[in-house]
Formats: structure tokens, sequence, C-alpha cells
């Protein structure tokens, strides 16, 4: 049994909830996969990478067990950087709204990761657009110390035979650092609400300046149907608000731990009326953890916090408690207007 091309798109929860989404239902599963991803299997993961490496070059064996540590960094694919003059620099939308030069959207180089086999086939892959791109795929890089591992997991999931497509390119965004005015982050105006015009600059950006670049630049299929964006909490809701608002270009979305703003809901509310059906074809998946029944996440947890690139790592664990009831307005948004979705919660 294979997995939903779709499942490219949810390949890691951040810290690791997704397995009972990723693996078949007919699948074993052992059951510390859906114990927490925490800080203190890093140094496992790194010593696990190597024999990852060697494992690829060797005939694989498949298998429908998968289990982590994941590894960490490229794992046998590449990475091409578009520097910001190539899309910031040529989008004119931006330079009518960006006074001063970068006031909306701050340049940023964006990271484009290529599938293992990319140079030796000529295929097209499936394209996944990923905010907050630089917690993806490299420890060092994440603001954590510990990134979601995300190509590990998928060139994992393609050695155990668990994908039904080819491995997908994977366009990291970076979120901006810093401030627009003190106290008021970029990444949570870029991320913001539907009805931000930094969020809806952000999204026309991706759709209309980026998206076209990676199509052009590298052998993707540009079909909506083959074209998906991921984000976790606020980065959640920027991968949903995308959608909506460009479903002629993005055919799925996967919002880990959301934070879902109440016009972004109000708006999936209304999105089939007067006989529109914006998101009735799209794959919608959504998670969330904290407490859960009689299971009360501890606000922090010290072997969290430590990992060994970053000596001191922020956590959130708590956040997802909070980010409960957002997700279940959502819930209840989405059905309201006829739309499926996939949902799953973890403690």
């Amino acid at each position: 049994m294979m997995l939903p091309l779709f499942s490219l798109a949810v390949c890691l929860l951040l810290p690791g909830r997704l397995w009972a989404y990723l693996i078949p239902r007919d699948t074993h599963v052992p059951s510390q996969q859906f114990s927490v991803y925490r800080g203190r299997r890093l140094l496992a993961a790194k010593q696990q990478q190597q024999s990852d490496e060697k494992k690829r070059t060797s005939p694989v064996v498949r298998t429908s067990t998968l289990e982590p540590p994941f590894p960490n960094g490229l794992c046998g694919g590449s990475v091409v950087s578009i520097p910001p003059e190539e899309t910031f620099g040529i989008d004119v939308n931006l330079a009518n709204i960006n006074l001063g030069g970068s006031l909306i959207l701050p340049p940023r180089t964006l990271n484009v990761w290529l599938p293992p086999n990319y140079q030796s086939t000529s295929g097209r892959h499936p394209t996944l657009y990923v905010h907050d791109g630089q917690n993806a795929m490299e420890d060092t890089s994440s603001w954590t110390g510990t990134s979601w591992r995300l190509t590990g997991a998928l060139t994992r999931m393609a050695d155990h035979g668990l994908l039904s497509a080819e491995l997908p390119i994977v366009v990291m965004i970076p979120s901006m650092d810093g401030d627009l005015l003190p106290g008021i982050r970029r990444r949570h105006l870029e991320y913001g609400d539907s009805n931000f015009p930094f969020a809806q600059a952000h999204a026309d950006f991706l759709a209309k300046t980026v998206k076209p670049l990676v199509d052009a630049r590298f052998r993707t299929d540009p079909s909506p149907e083959q074209t998906f964006c991921m984000g976790s909490s606020l980065g959640g809701q920027a991968s949903l608000h995308l959608m909506l608002r460009h479903p002629n270009l993005f055919g799925g979305a996967a919002c880990l731990s959301p934070a879902f703003g109440p016009n972004l809901t109000q708006e999936v509310a209304r999105s089939s009326r007067n006989g529109r059906k914006l998101l009735q074809s799209k794959r919608i998946y959504m998670d969330i953890g904290g407490d859960l029944n009689d299971v009360t996440v501890p606000w922090v947890d010290v072997l969290d916090h430590l990992t060994p690139d970053h000596w001191w790592n922020p956590g959130y664990w708590w956040l997802d408690t909070q980010l409960q009831s957002g997700v279940v307005s959502m819930k209840r948004a989405l059905e309201q207007a006829g739309v499926s979705y996939r949902f799953e919660q973890f403690p």
C-alpha cells in the first residue's frame, strides 16, 4: 500500500506527531514513534546519519516499518540558493508597495532542495513550499537547534517504498528575523491573519514571483495537483492562507500546530458561498498537540531545551494547548463549507 501524494507535504511533524497519517493504517508502527521527538535524541540521530547514507547506495529493501530518528542535512540531495535580486528584485508589485526599498517584505535568499535522483533523471517532480524554511532541513540553521529533518524524513520514506510519487523539490522560504517596530515581529506580520496587508503581500509574492521562477528553473510539475505548502504554528496559517488566496496554483496545505486567526477562519467558512468551491478539491491536513483528556503537557521540559547545536532551545511545547481552540474553530469552518480534511491530535 502506497501513501497518497499529499503525504509529501506532511512528512514530518515539528516534533513528530504525524506518523499516524504518514504510515498506511495497515502498517505496523512501533509505539515509540509517537513519543515526542526531543533534544535528547539528536545525538543518536547524528550517529545514524552516516549509516543512512551508506544504506542509500545499497539495494533498497522495501518495508512498511519506519522509525525515527531521521537524518539531518542534505541526505544525498543538493541545494540551490536563489539570491534576493532574482525574486524580490524583480517583483513589480513589491516595488510599488515596498516604500523605502524593503518596508513590507525585506529581501532574503531562498533555498531549493533537489532530491538525490534529480540530476540523474529527466522526470518532473512535485513541489513543496515550506514556510520557516530555515527550520526545515539543517539543525544548525534552525532557531531551536533542532530542524524538522524534513529532507531526512522524505528520503527515508522513499527508501522504505512509502511514497507513490517522485520525491518533491522542496522550496524553503525563510521567515524574516527582527521587528518592524519594537515589539512588532516581522514574522508575525508576514504570517499573520488573512486580512493583514503584510500577509497578503507575502502570499502574492510566493504565488506570483517565486513559483513561476521555480517552475521555470527546475523540473517541477507546475499543476496545482502537484504543488503543496506546509508550515508550523503561524507558518501553518500562512500555508492555508496561501492556498485559499491562490487555489488555482496550490493543491494542498499541511498545517502543523497551526495558529489560526479569526479572519482566515471566517474566509474558510465563506469559501463555498454563492456556488464557489475553492477548497473542495484541495488536500488539507491539520494537527495539534498539547493537553489531551487526562494528559497535561508541562510548560517546561529541561531535556527539550538542551541540544547539541544550540545551548538553549526555546521549546514552545506548551503553545499547542493554547492553539487548540483556534484549530477547533477552523475544523468547524471547514465542515460548514463542506470541505474535507485530515486531522490528528496527540498530547
